[in-house]
């Protein structure tokens, strides 16, 4: 359950770190589109503010790859490109069977405990995009039970990443069960210690859930076939 801020809170964050959260929030959830251009001028006048906070909120989606700067202050929202979807789905490939292995070295029972926790919550009926909240929280936490700082922070900002992808290719309808069987198994392995188990169902999740993401975009004529055939991102076994 989430905590509501105080006006008081809200007051003591800097401008430009309440810009930032909110523009980055609305690029992630795809309500500013890919490829959209924004106007420093306008969004100054939509919080109030002069272009300094601005600037400054925009210097940081640009440093996190959401933005391109352009002349004159303007900036352009990054598109979702064929070499974005292959870079971060391959990323995605190599952590998250590592993070698995780890987590089957490392993780407490209070770790199994939380992660069949949100494994349960995958039984109740929710739309794709609290969906993939639950599914950014249940890999997180395998990451979390590497011990590896800095596969904690790597898991992060791709699920960030893989939100936007998900918000601008899949119709959000309401699905209850998805992946729960899987995660299970995935909780299971780890529990065990099994390592090599928690890899290989870790990676065969990835694959799958590579392969309806590529096939979801060239439905919607985002990816064509020559683009795949060119990145070759599907001649891995891994996803």
């Amino acid at each position: 359950m989430s905590v509501a801020t105080s006006p008081t809170a809200i007051a003591q964050v800097p401008v430009s770190e309440r810009i930032y959260a909110a523009l980055r929030q609305e690029i992630m959830r795809c309500e500013i589109a890919p490829g959209t251009t924004l106007d420093a001028a306008a969004i100054a006048r939509r919080y109030e503010v002069s272009k300094t906070p601005v600037r400054d909120a925009m210097q940081r989606l640009a440093a996190d790859g959401l933005i391109a700067i352009l002349p004159r202050s303007g900036y352009r929202v990054a598109p979702i490109t064929f070499q974005a979807v292959h870079e971060i789905l391959d990323l995605r490939a190599a952590i998250g069977p590592h993070a698995a292995r780890q987590a089957a070295r490392y993780a407490t029972p209070a770790d199994i405990a939380e992660l069949r926790e949100i494994v349960r919550e995958y039984a109740a009926p929710l739309d794709v995009g609290a969906m993939q909240q639950v599914a950014r929280r249940f890999h997180v936490a395998i990451a979390r039970c590497s011990r590896n700082k800095r596969v904690i922070a790597l898991s992060e900002n791709l699920f960030d990443e893989l939100e936007r992808l998900l918000r601008f290719a899949i119709d959000f309808s309401v699905k209850a069960g998805e992946h729960s069987d899987e995660h299970t198994a995935l909780v299971d392995a780890i529990e065990a210690g099994d390592g090599e188990r928690a890899a290989a169902i870790e990676t065969a999740h990835i694959r799958h859930a590579r392969e309806f993401l590529i096939e979801r975009l060239m439905t919607l004529g985002y990816l064509s076939e020559s683009e795949i055939r060119l990145g070759s991102p599907m001649r891995s076994t891994q996803a």
